[in-house]
C-alpha cells in the first residue's frame, strides 16, 4: 500500500545558512559520528550477501545463515542478551537447479540457475521438458492466440507473471521471459520475480535482456530453435526468526524506541541494498550506541532502544502480535529499508519518509532535524560573507564516495515494517528512512557494488542520532524537541498556504468557490495535525507543569500562524473575485450534513490496543458488507479514517478535512460518517 501525503513532500534540501543547529550537542554528535563506520557495515553486506546465492536445503532446517551471523556479531560487541526469537512458521519455494539448453539446430547452454539464481522464476514446477520455441512478443491474449503454443515454450518480452497463465491455457508447457524494468539502464538485469503457484504452474526461465534479445532476433527470423529445460524446485518449512538486541535504558520502567530493519524478504532473494544495507546498518547503530554508552563516553539514555531483524511484514506483524506488553511502552519506531545506495550514481536521495496525520509524533521532526543538520554540514557552502570549499562536519567513508549529502524529506510511504509499527492497533508511529528512486531495485543487479560506504555512515549517524535524541530526552530536551515542531509547523502551514494561493490565484469563476474552501480548510487540518503532533511532545516528561505550559504556548502560535495564513487566504480571495468580477465569499456555510459531522467526536475504544495488528481485518464480513465495505475500492482510506479516531480530538468533519489535505483521492463525508459508524457497531470506536 502506498500513501501520499500531498503537504508534507518537501522534496530536495531545505535552505539553510552556512551553519545549521542540532537537536544534540556537539560533543556527542562527533562521538556517533566518529564512532560508527560505514565500512564495517559495508563489509556485513559483503558477508551476507555478496551475490545472490541459491540457499541450500540445509539452510531452512537450523537457523539462517544471516540471523546467526547477526546475532555473532552483537555478541561480538557485548550484547550479552542478543539472541533470535522464533515468531511462528512458514513455508516457502526454493529452487534446487535449472538449467536451459539449445539443442538444434545448435548445441549451447542458454541458461543456469548456479550462475545467476534469479533465472528461475519464484513459483516454477520441477520440469524435464524438451519443446521448441514459440515467440508470442508481449504477450497479448491476440499474441497468444496467434502462436501454436501447444506442447511449446512461451518466448517473450512480457513479465512471467503478466503471461504465464494465459500462455499455459493456450497449451506452453513453460516460459521463458527477458522482462527487465531497466533494461537501459542495466542489459544484464534480472527482477526477482516468478510465477503464481498453483495446478496449472509449470516453470519460467528468466533471460537478461541482452541475452534475450539475441534469441527474439533468432525467432523472427524464423528459425526454429528446440531447448531442454531441467528444472527441480522444492518447498521448504521453516522458522520465522527474529533476531534481537536491547541497550537499556536507565529507568526499568520508562519506554522504547525500536529500530528495525528487514533481513529477509522471502528467503530466495537477496537484495545487497534490498535489504542488507539497512541489516547491517543497524547492526553498525546497535554497535555503535552500545559503546558509547558502555564506555560512558556519552550518557545512558533513560529510555531503552530495543533493535530487531525481522523477515519483512512475513516476521514484524507476529512479532508485534506477540509483543503487545512491549509496544504498548513504545514511543515510535525507525525502520531503515534500503538505506546504502550509492546515491551520486543512481541520481537518487536518502528519504526521510514521515507519519500520516492520523500518526502524528514529534519523531517526524526529530529526524528531519538531523537530515537538515546532515545536508548543511556535508556539502561546499557558499553565502554572504562566508565561502568554505569543505563540508564542516564531513560524514565520510575510507572506501566511499565523497559526495555532499542528497536527502529529501517525503511524504508517507507505507510498504514496508513500519507501518506494521503505525498500524491502528498498535499505535507506535514509525517512519522509513530509505533511498530512491533505486535502479536496482528487486533486480539481480542489488549487489554489493551499488552500495556506497559513506551513505552507510551517515544512515547510521542519522539513525543513531535521532533514536538516542529521544530516547534520553528530558524536560529539557523535550523543550527543544517542541521548539522544533513548532517552527515546522509553521513552515509546513506556509508551504500548504502557497500551493493553495497559487491554485485560488488561477481560480476560474466556476471552482473559485470550491477552491477557497478547499484552501480554508486545508489550514484547518494543518492546525488539527500541528496542535496534536505537539501534544506527543507530553509523553517525554508527562509530569512536568513547565513543559506543558511551554507545548501550550507553542500551540497557541501555531494557531495565530493559522489566524495569519486564513487572513492571506482571504486577501487572495477578494483579489481574484475583483479579477473574476464575481462578488467576495463571506465565510463558508457549513451544510447540514456538515454541520451534524463537525459535532461528532469518534474515539477508538481498549477493544482496538487489545485485537492489535489488523484489527480492521478483524471486523466481521457480513457487517461490512451491511455498511457497503466489502467491495473493493468501497473506501479509499480505511486506515487513516480508523486512527484518525484514536484520541478522540477530530470530529467526522476534522477527519474528511484531513483526509483531503493528505490525499489525492478521498473519502467524502458520507462515506466518512458511514465508516465510522461501521467502526462504532464493531465495537472499536465510541462517539
Amino acid at each position: 500500500m502506498v500513501l501520499s501525503l500531498v503537504i508534507t513532500n518537501l522534496m530536495g534540501q531545505e535552505y539553510t545558512g552556512p551553519f545549521s543547529h542540532s537537536l544534540m550537542s556537539g560533543d556527542v554528535y562527533d562521538l556517533i559520528v566518529g564512532e560508527s563506520s560505514g565500512d564495517r557495515a559495508y563489509y556485513h553486506i559483503l558477508d551476507i550477501a555478496p551475490y545472490e546465492r541459491d540457499r541450500s536445503s540445509a539452510d531452512y532446517k537450523g537457523l539462517f545463515m544471516e540471523s546467526v551471523y547477526v546475532v555473532d556479531k552483537l555478541k561480538s560487541y557485548g550484547f550479552a542478551d542478543a539472541r533470535t526469537e522464533i515468531v511462528g512458521k512458514t513455508s516457502t519455494w526454493d529452487g534446487v537447479s535449472a538449467e536451459l539448453w539449445e539443442v538444434a539446430p545448435n548445441t549451447a547452454k542458454l541458461a543456469d540457475y548456479r550462475d545467476l539464481a534469479a533465472i528461475l522464476g519464484q513459483g516454477s514446477k520441477s520440469a524435464h521438458v524438451t519443446a521448441e520455441l514459440a515467440w508470442i512478443g508481449r504477450g497479448t491474449q491476440a499474441e497468444i492466440d496467434a502462436a501454436d503454443l501447444k506442447g511449446k515454450i512461451a518466448v517473450t518480452e512480457a513479465s512471467g507473471s503478466r503471461v504465464h497463465d494465459a500462455a499455459v491455457k493456450a497449451g506452453a508447457v513453460g516460459i521463458i521471459t527477458y522482462y527487465s524494468p531497466r533494461p537501459l539502464v542495466d542489459p544484464i538485469q534480472i527482477p526477482n520475480s516468478g510465477i503464481r503457484g498453483g495446478a496449472n504452474a509449470t516453470f519460467c526461465i528468466n533471460l537478461t535482456p541482452r541475452d534475450g534479445y539475441a534469441l527474439r532476433d533468432r525467432l523472427l527470423k524464423g528459425e526454429k530453435i528446440t531447448v531442454k529445460a531441467d528444472i527441480e524446485t522444492a518447498v521448504e518449512e521453516t522458522n520465522i526468526e527474529v533476531p534481537t538486541c536491547l541497550i537499556k535504558g536507565s529507568d526499568a520502567n520508562a519506554e522504547e524506541v525500536i529500530l528495525c530493519a528487514h533481513l529477509f524478504e522471502g528467503y530466495v532473494k537477496l537484495g545487497a541494498n534490498d535489504n542488507i544495507s539497512g541489516s547491517a546498518a543497524l547492526i553498525e547503530v546497535a554497535r555503535t550506541l552500545n559503546h558509547l554508552i558502555g564506555t560512558g563516553q556519552i550518557e545512558r539514555p533513560k529510555r531503552s532502544i530495543r533493535f530487531i531483524w525481522i523477515p519483512e511484514f512475513q516476521g514484524s506483524i507476529p512479532w508485534a502480535q506477540q509483543n503487545k506488553e512491549i509496544l504498548s511502552r513504545t514511543l515510535c519506531n525507525i525502520n531503515l529499508d534500503m538505506v546504502g545506495l550509492w546515491l551520486s550514481k543512481s541520481q537518487s536521495f536518502y528519504c526521510l519518509h514521515r507519519t500520516t496525520m492520523g500518526n502524528p509524533h514529534y519523531l517526524n521532526d526529530v529526524a528531519e532535524s538531523f537530515y537538515h543538520y546532515m545536508g548543511a554540514t556535508n556539502k561546499a557552502f557558499v553565502a554572504t560573507g562566508v565561502g568554505r570549499p569543505e563540508a564542516l562536519k564531513p560524514v565520510y567513508s575510507v572506501i566511499g564516495s565523497r559526495d555532499p549529502f542528497y536527502y529529501s524529506i517525503n511524504a508517507h510511504y507505507g510498504a514496508s515494517d513500519h507501518e506494521v509499527f503505525s498500524d491502528w492497533g498498535v499505535q507506535a508511529p514509525g517512519v522509513i528512512m530509505i533511498t530512491w528512486p533505486d535502479n536496482y531495485y528487486h533486480t539481480s543487479g542489488d549487489r554489493a557494488e551499488i552500495c556506497d560506504p559513506t551513505q552507510l555512515h551517515r544512515a547510521i549517524v542519522l539513525a543513531a542520532a535521532s533514536a538516542y535524541t529521544i530516547a534520553g530526552a528530558d524536560e529539557q530536551g523535550a523543550v527543544k524537541i517542541a521548539s522544533e515542531v513548532a517552527a515546522n509547523s509553521a513552515k509546513r502551514m506556509s508551504i500548504k498556504m502557497k500551493q493553495d494561493l497559487a491554485a485560488l490565484n488561477n481560480a476560474s469563476a466556476a471552482e473559485f468557490a470550491s477552491l477557497y474552501k478547499d484552501a480554508r480548510w486545508h489550514q484547518d487540518a494543518m492546525l488539527n495535525n500541528e496542535v496534536a503532533t505537539l501534544a506527543t511532545v507530553l509523553e517525554l516528561a508527562p509530569a512536568s507543569a513547565m513543559l506543558k505550559e511551554f507545548v501550550a504556548a507553542m500551540q497557541e502560535n501555531v494557531k495565530a500562524a493559522w489566524t495569519s495564513i486564513g487572513n492571506s487566504i482571504d486577501a487572495a480571495m477578494k483579489a481574484r473575485a475583483a479579477a473574476l468580477g464575481v462578488a467576495p465569499i463571506k465565510g463558508i456555510t457549513l451544510t447540514a450534513a456538515e454541520k451534524a459531522a463537525s459535532k461528532v467526536y469518534p474515539k477508538s475504544t481498549a477493544k482496538v490496543l487489545e485485537t492489535g495488528y489488523g484489527v480492521l481485518r478483524t471486523i466481521p464480513r457480513e457487517l461490512q458488507a451491511k455498511y457497503g465495505f466489502d467491495q473493493r475500492g468501497a473506501v479509499k482510506n480505511s486506515a487513516e479514517i480508523a486512527k484518525l479516531t484514536t484520541t478522540g480530538t477530530n470530529s467526522l468533519l476534522d477527519i474528511h478535512k484531513m483526509l483531503a489535505v493528505q490525499f489525492p483521492e478521498y473519502d467524502d463525508l458520507a462515506t466518512v460518517t458511514k465508516y465510522v459508524e461501521m467502526l462504532k457497531e464493531a465495537g472499536l470506536v465510541e462517539y
